[in-house]
């Protein structure tokens, strides 16, 4: 077939969740380093109130047991394969759901991207005849049994930012100092990093996937309500400043740094915001200004 047809793409494929599934059945694993044979790709995690969307090279995936994950330049993702239970063919892409067909993931082609490598993927991986049984993947991991970093500050921000773990201010107080700040400023905080071209990290997710972004926003644009869109370089944030109930700068206990970590009503982590530090480790002047206006 030449690379430039085009046919529907076959509908919710269903992929085993285990790594040693039957002869036959492909698996999460081998899904996720199939993924590197595409081009370079934009990948999306949404939640109410918060959508970031980035250009990412898939390549160099590793996986053990049932944690899987990348870093490249700009961008990090994480994925907690036992929440994974589906595979959903889109055209120009594909999302990864849960059981209750919530999207945990989306993957979509670049506008001038040839589709065939995804298609024949999809393809390839897609397997109707043999549905995930009920209550397979619904394994709730906690911070201190999933498979994942070793670093403990890593371990609860992931878990944080994927839901397991909700606000409690003590247990932050318990690794250093936490400090509840005007939630209402945030989006000027946001539009003013963005005109001052300060990078920065920004790590949110879903239940099963952890992404995050480091770079600059050069650009924002307030749309209808309380929507903020934030633009960079390959990489797009959408804000629902209306849905952030609370804003905490946190500053762990060996650390001058802070970090602006943000909550809905339910006490939902919706992201966590870092500054880049300087060589010496230090904390970006006007970061420091400006979440020291937080609290004025």
């Amino acid at each position: 077939m030449h690379a430039n047809a085009t046919r529907p793409v076959t509908p919710a494929p269903v992929i085993p969740l285990h790594p040693g599934a039957p002869p036959g059945r492909r698996t999460w694993p081998e899904l996720l380093w199939d993924l590197g044979c595409l081009e370079q790709v934009w990948i999306e995690t949404e939640l109410p109130g918060v959508r970031l969307t980035q250009q990412a090279r898939l390549q160099g995936i590793r996986v053990r047991d049932h944690y899987a994950w990348v870093e490249g330049r700009g961008f990090a993702l994480h994925g907690f394969l036992a929440h994974w239970q589906r595979l959903q063919g889109q055209p120009r892409g594909l999302r990864i759901e849960d059981a209750g067909g919530a999207k945990l993931l989306g993957i979509s082609l670049a506008r001038d991207a040839s589709d065939f490598a995804l298609r024949t993927l999809i393809q390839t991986h897609q397997d109707d005849d043999h549905r995930i049984p009920p209550g397979q993947g619904r394994h709730q991991p906690s911070p201190s049994t999933w498979q994942g970093p070793t670093d403990p500050d890593t371990r609860h921000d992931l878990a944080e930012v994927c839901g397991w773990l909700r606000l409690h201010p003590p247990r932050l107080r318990d690794h250093g100092r936490l400090t509840l700040v005007d939630h209402e400023l945030v989006g000027c905080l946001f539009e003013a990093l963005a005109d001052q071209g300060r990078a920065l990290h920004v790590l949110t997710g879903t239940r099963g996937i952890a992404q995050r972004f480091s770079g600059v926003f050069h650009t924002h644009h307030r749309r209808a309500g309380p929507w903020l869109q934030l633009i960079g370089d390959g990489a797009r944030l959408r804000l629902d400043t209306g849905a952030i109930d609370s804003a905490w700068v946190f500053q762990r206990a060996d650390t001058s740094r802070r970090q602006l970590r943000l909550y809905d009503d339910g006490g939902r982590a919706l992201a966590l915001v870092e500054d880049q530090p300087s060589l010496d480790g230090s904390e970006d002047p006007i970061w420091r200004t400006l979440i020291n206006a937080l609290s004025d």
